[in-house]
């Protein structure tokens, strides 16, 4: 009898139809049955053109002997803080299967330039153990968010000289489960909504570069079949693994009367014309970065290239200067990306072309 594969071990990406063939272009793409490899199955796609068969994803994903989820599960256990041992063991028993340690510890060379918390790794595991390392608290707001912080980042954010003066970022953070009004969260503006109809955007410069968040993203999406919980994924691996990621899913608001301050220092509308005067406006960040000597804001939107937030995230930072003492937008960068694009832009150059 042959055995069964398990569900956590299959190829999810494989099954969804790629747009052109990576050897030729083409769009004449079929289904060409399935490959049983020794843990896994895939999903064999042919094209009608140069008449080959492939597997589609980055090569990344291929010619494994381990699917990538489990590769990806392992090296976010070990940068939690368990030891090689201990992350097999976890992994045989998420998975029913037996990994040598030293095969994990391959594995960690091999994705190491993705994975930069490794050189704080043993300051972390001081500070916290593995279980406490992440804390995480579900915000029932409209939806449910999980709220996510990196505990040891943000000590050693505190403790280290480049980016000690945003001490109070991470006080904020970790107070967000004690004071977020969640009854502003029920009845308001979301910021994801916002237009800011009154500035001219169309000549802000927006910096297309390559970034890591690029690159984790193009490895962790496509090992998530289920579009919902691809971005609780990415999450997930980039405040573990990512040595500049301190926290996800971050609420953020502005009250009616911060709202009106800051549009009489800046000199715009930020509400959309239909909204309350006395309605608030909330959101919450998805991904948020202190790197470079700033506080940067990151929002992953899969439709990157014609999805432009500039808006929304133009918001986030204004919000985050009202809720971090001393924080100024002159330290904030805002940026959105996908697998493929990342596009950055400072807020303040934003807001200083509006007022001239």
């Amino acid at each position: 009898m042959v055995a069964a594969v398990p569900i956590a071990a299959r190829v999810p990406h494989t099954a969804k139809r790629p747009e052109r063939c990576p050897h030729c272009g083409s769009t004449a793409i079929t289904r060409k049955g399935t490959r049983r490899k020794k843990i896994e199955i895939v999903q064999l796609w042919r094209c009608g053109s140069c008449k080959r068969v492939f597997t589609p994803g980055p090569a990344g994903l291929r010619h494994k002997t381990y699917p990538l989820l489990i590769v990806l599960d392992a090296i976010t256990l070990y940068d939690l803080g368990y030891s090689l041992t201990e992350t097999a063991a976890r992994l045989h028993t998420r998975f029913g299967r037996t990994i040598a340690p030293s095969t994990i510890a391959t594995w960690l060379h091999n994705h190491r330039s993705l994975t930069t918390y490794a050189r704080l790794r043993a300051s972390g595991r001081r500070l916290f153990p593995p279980p406490q390392t992440i804390r995480s608290i579900k915000l029932y707001h409209r939806q449910i968010y999980k709220f996510q912080y990196h505990r040891s980042k943000l000590d050693l954010l505190r403790q280290g000289r480049e980016h000690k003066r945003f001490a109070r970022l991470a006080d904020f953070l970790e107070l967000i489960p004690l004071h977020c009004p969640h009854e502003l969260f029920r009845d308001s503006e979301r910021a994801s909504q916002a237009t800011l109809a009154s500035i001219n955007a169309a000549h802000l410069i927006v910096n297309h570069k390559e970034n890591a968040a690029t690159a984790m993203a193009a490895l962790v999406i496509p090992t998530i079949g289920n579009n919902r919980l691809r971005h609780e994924a990415l999450q997930r691996f980039m405040l573990a693994n990512d040595s500049t990621t301190l926290a996800a899913e971050v609420p953020i608001w502005l009250t009616a009367e911060e709202i009106l301050e800051l549009e009489r220092q800046h000199g715009l509308l930020l509400r959309t014309p239909d909204a309350s005067p006395d309605s608030p406006i909330t959101g919450h960040i998805d991904f948020l970065q202190v790197r470079n000597g700033a506080v940067q804001i990151l929002d992953y939107k899969p439709d990157a290239r014609t999805n432009r937030p500039i808006a929304q995230l133009t918001i986030y930072a204004l919000a985050l200067t009202k809720r971090v003492p001393g924080l100024k937008l002159f330290d904030i960068k805002c940026a959105w990306f996908n697998e493929e694009e990342y596009c950055e832009f400072f807020p303040r150059t934003l807001l200083e072309a509006s007022r001239n």
